[in-house]
Order: C-alpha cells, then sequence, then structure tokens
C-alpha cells in the first residue's frame, strides 16, 4: 500500500504534545497518529487495547515512530529564539535565563513579562514543523501544508524570526 500524504501541521502539533514517557506512532496507510504510553513506563499500565496495538507496531511495517522529547530538544528551540530576538536587551536577559535555574519556567514567565510570547510560540511552531518535514523527508512520507506559506517558512533559515 503507498504511503499517505500527511500535512506537516499535524505531525507538528504531535510533537507539541510529546511527554515523557509515551511514545507517538503514524501510520503511514492512514496517516493517523497513535500514542502510546511507553514500555518502559512503570507509572501507567497500558491497556489491553494498548497490547494489542504495540503489538501490531511492533510486527509491522506501517507504523513509524515520531521524535520524542529527547530528540526534541526544546531547551535548542528557545535558545534559538533568543539568539534570534532582535532587541538585544531582550536576547542578553533570555539567555542569562536559559543559563541559570529552572530555565524552561523562567524563559517562559520571562517571554510572558517582556510581552513576547507570540512571538516565541510562533517561532517555536515553526521549528516544529520544520522537524515535522525534516522526519518525514527522512522516512519518505509524503507530505503537505495547508497553505503556501507555512512550505515557505520550512524552506528558509531556521535563525530568522
Amino acid at each position: 500500500m503507498e504511503k499517505k500524504t500527511v500535512l506537516i501541521e499535524d505531525i507538528a502539533a504531535a510533537l507539541e504534545e510529546v511527554m515523557d514517557e509515551w511514545e507517538q506512532y503514524l501510520n503511514t496507510d492512514t496517516g493517523e497518529i497513535l500514542s502510546l504510553p511507553s514500555s518502559d513506563n512503570y507509572y501507567i499500565d497500558r491497556e489491553p487495547e494498548d497490547e494489542v496495538l504495540a503489538e501490531e507496531i511492533e510486527y509491522s511495517d506501517k507504523y513509524v515512530k515520531l521524535p520524542n522529547q529527547s530528540d526534541i530538544h526544546e531547551y535548542n528551540i528557545m535558545e534559538g529564539f533568543a539568539y534570534a530576538t532582535p532587541n538585544q536587551k531582550y536576547q542578553d536577559k533570555l539567555l542569562h535565563i536559559l543559563r541559570g535555574r529552572k530555565p524552561y519556567r523562567n524563559f517562559k514567565d520571562e517571554i510572558n513579562y517582556l510581552g513576547i510570547a507570540d512571538t516565541y510560540y510562533a517561532y517555536r511552531l515553526l521549528a516544529f514543523c520544520r522537524m515535522a518535514k525534516e522526519w518525514c523527508e527522512r522516512y519518505e512520507i509524503p507530505f503537505n501544508t495547508k497553505n503556501d506559506d507555512l512550505k515557505r517558512l520550512c524552506e528558509e533559515d531556521a535563525d530568522e524570526i
């Protein structure tokens, strides 16, 4: 069966929802994204239907595992945003926060305080779209976007805001 074309935005949305101890898979026949508790997650008991799905995933070539939290490196996205911020004062503040204690929490507090949270989340979504595009290319999964602007942005330099 031919692989179904997926939307970059759908893969990016799945990447935004990544959580520790969970795995996500794309069914290349249907384009559906499925989530399962990780097999080494001792805190969540898999339901019987999860076990059936896990077995199907293991023995089928129609499922491709999406990047997990350690593959995404959200810290690098935050750092890239800080370096790409044109306001030197904001850039210095964000980089200082990222090198301190509780960088994730303090970064998010600071972008809200500075009034640039919307800009950061747009930058973050674009980073996820670019990851999704690269992932699709790596696994030879046909993809498209909902609009041409996003397709163009996915091709541009990742360091620009």
